[in-house]
């Protein structure tokens, strides 16, 4: 599924609005949260995306908002930083993936 950004939307560095490819009507726990984000944009446009996102990792939070719905990530100071990077063909791709685990006296804040 692809959604295309509205170029509308400004990116502040430390609070990234995001496309949720799917909804439930179930309210998630207080302890989770998930935004996926999937969108069709030019090459500057997802630098500036990557670089929100870079920002709000320098400043150790990371807002993702689609709608009414709004998840505030912190990450720690370590994290587990893995790149895939492929070709075949035509087509080439690169996915990034950071994860990370809070101590327990940290929470993760969830609206909507």
């Amino acid at each position: 599924m692809e959604a295309t950004r509205d170029p509308e939307d400004d990116l502040d560095p430390q609070d990234v609005d995001a496309d949720s490819s799917s909804q439930s009507d179930e309210p998630l726990p207080k302890n989770r949260g998930k935004i996926k984000f999937e969108s069709v944009m030019q090459r500057g446009e997802a630098a500036t995306y990557f670089g929100a996102l870079i920002d709000g990792l320098r400043h150790g939070q990371l807002q993702f908002r689609h709608g009414d719905q709004n998840l505030s990530l912190a990450p720690a100071q370590q994290v587990v930083v893995e790149v895939k990077a492929s070709k075949k063909g035509d087509k080439e791709k690169v996915a990034f993936e950071l994860e990370w685990r809070r101590s327990p006296d940290e929470t993760v804040e969830l609206n909507g």
